[in-house]
């Protein structure tokens, strides 16, 4: 370079050499600034040589740097400004494309500028703004304040300012671009790990198919990940919403909201509390500190809310944390809807369980063979409805000239009322061998059931008393439907004396009635899942069908009159489940 200069100070006039000697200064300093630029594509290390360089060297005490970001024009570093000028920013549309040219605020009025930016450059006491351009499209701009020592900027100063912005306009572009790439990755790191955590707290929550378990894994999550200490979830019963896990909230507060929200459609995600669409409801949550409300939504089905306080550190949710959030909710829900479903089928195996140990015992208080007794025929027959129900036939033997033959109906189904008709067959038995009468008997079975049941327990019973060798039937109908009693000659009678039903009135005296029986005379006794079985039009069968059958029927053996009933109801419900057992007594003189 020396030689370079003594050869030119030879060649050239002193003012052209003055000129061509601060070319190459200027050349020397842009070549300098380009090594210092391309050693680090650090956007604020880049933005700092830019700046500060040309201030040194031109004596500039103020200057800023204005470069797009996110669809807006951002300061981005400063030197010499206000404070509060620091964090200025502008919409892109607000500057116009002829401010990307070398402008002299102060000077050249007629160009167009933003008032907003025009303020800022006012403020801060700009002189001059120099544009980045990358491939003829703005990057932003360079602004500098006047120089230390009053002068304007020379025409060979503003040329060297744009040349070093066209310079730094690369590197500016690349350290822009490096920044979103790991802006990107950081981004994508998040995700990772937000992905990663929701896998953890995924296979806790699958891990257990507990309720009140799965409840409590969802709070410390929640806690664990938004570092919050104000919860509550709420979920849906009915028309109703119940709260399960609560901390910090008034619980007069989430009773007043819960009102509300059966009447809102629920928001399709995790809501910031300021984004509601109802006023008043947004009032009240932020009145409480409520400041996300997340939807607990199953196919579509709302099943409840959680509400969640601000964060400890004081920071807001972001559009990641609703995002984590509505992801986090919606395994918990399908977790939940895993537990209940779970539930429901273990409470189906139990009830499945009750009800075939309730037909056990049923089944085993019927008689395995009814007694053979000369002169008469009789048969007796239960068919099980899917609902196990508390009817019971019997035929105890009391001697050899005396048969007691019962028919009864405990109200309800299951287990209670089949336990409850095993202790009137057990207190049967007992009772109608210890020589009492049949009004006895039936009052004492009355108290028995009224000491030992409430209310809503009751059984409609029927018992006879045959008398083989003087062939009559003395009987006390208590509450049952009343026996058939049809004779040889054709006549259709009904045996209705007795009393009520057992277990509803304590020291009821009953009365007994008596028939004789004839040749060829038949009484069928049955429970109320003859008459009342339905058809698919929800039609009932009736004791007009029954009588017309019995009448039909009444020359042949007893069995065949029942399985004609039975294959007359079988018919009529065509196959319609039916709510109660089918069963039927019959007893007939035959000789």
């Amino acid at each position: 370079m020396p030689q370079l200069l003594d050869y030119l100070s030879e060649k050239y006039q002193p003012e052209t050499f003055a000129e061509v000697n601060r070319r190459l200064l200027e050349l020397s300093s842009l070549f300098e600034i380009s090594q210092l630029l391309n050693e680090s594509l650090e956007l604020s290390r880049v933005l700092n040589n830019v700046l500060f360089i040309p201030m040194g060297r031109l004596m500039i005490p103020r200057g800023a740097i204005m470069l797009k970001f996110h669809g807006q024009y951002r300061i981005v570093m400063t030197k010499g400004i206000p404070e509060h000028l620091k964090s200025a920013a502008f919409p892109i549309e607000s500057i116009p494309p002829e401010c990307f040219s070398i402008h002299q605020f102060n000077r050249d009025r007629e160009k167009p500028a933003s008032a907003s930016l025009q303020e800022f450059v006012e403020a801060a006491r700009l002189e001059i703004s120099i544009p980045f351009l990358y491939n003829n499209q703005p990057l932003g701009l360079m602004f500098f304040g006047g120089k230390l020592n009053k002068t304007a900027f020379s025409e060979e100063e503003l040329s060297f300012l744009n040349s070093l912005a066209n310079l730094s306009a690369t590197t500016i572009e690349n350290a822009l671009q490096l920044e979103e790439i790991k802006q990107i990755n950081r981004q994508l790191d998040e995700k990772i790990q937000e992905l990663k955590t929701l896998f953890d707290i995924g296979q806790g929550l699958s891990a257990t198919l507990e309720f009140p378990k799965i409840l409590k894994l969802l709070v410390y999550a929640l806690m664990g990940q938004m570092l919050i200490t104000k919860y509550a979830v709420v979920l849906r019963k009915e028309l109703h919403f119940v709260v399960h896990e609560n901390k910090g909230f008034n619980p007069d507060f989430l009773e007043s909201v819960f009102s509300r929200l059966v009447k809102l459609p629920p928001p399709s995600s995790a809501a910031l509390t300021n984004r509601l669409t109802d006023p008043s409801l947004q009032h009240l949550l932020e009145r409480q500190a409520v400041q996300v409300v997340i939807p607990m939504q199953h196919q579509e089905k709302l099943i409840g809310y959680i509400f969640l306080g601000p964060k400890i550190s004081g920071q807001g949710f972001t559009e990641t944390d609703l995002e984590f959030l509505t992801t986090l909710v919606s395994q918990a829900v399908i977790s939940l809807e895993n537990a209940r479903l779970f539930q429901e089928t273990l409470e189906k195996q139990r009830l499945e369980e009750e009800l075939n140990l309730a037909r056990t015992i049923q089944k085993n208080l019927l008689p395995k063979n009814i007694p053979r007794v000369e002169g008469y025929d009789l048969f007796g027959m239960n068919n099980s409805s899917k609902q196990v129900g508390g009817d019971y036939y019997d035929v105890i033997a009391i001697d050899d000239k005396h048969l007691a033959l019962a028919i009864a109906d405990v109200s309800g189904k299951g287990i209670p009322a089949s336990l409850l008709m095993a202790n009137l067959q057990a207190a049967l038995r007992v009772m109608i061998t210890l020589g009492l009468n049949l009004a006895e008997v039936v009052g004492k079975l009355n108290q028995l059931i009224y000491n030992n049941t409430g209310m809503d327990k009751f059984i409609t019973f029927f018992i006879g008393i045959l008398n083989t060798a003087e062939h009559t039937l003395e009987y006390v109908n208590a509450g049952h439907n009343n026996p058939i009693y049809h004779t040889s000659e054709g006549e259709m009678k009904f045996l209705d004396i007795g009393g009520i039903i057992l277990g509803i009135m304590p020291a009821y005296v009953y009365k007994i009635g008596k028939i004789d029986l004839r040749k060829g005379d038949l009484v069928l006794a049955y429970t109320d899942g003859v008459n009342e079985a339905v058809s698919a039009k929800e039609e009932e069968f009736g004791e007009e069908r029954l009588y017309e059958l019995v009448k039909s029927h009444q020359q042949k053996p007893v069995k065949e009159v029942v399985e004609a009933v039975w294959q007359a109801i079988d018919k009529f419900s065509a196959g319609q489940p039916q709510a109660d057992d089918v069963t039927m007594l019959a007893v007939k003189r035959v000789g």
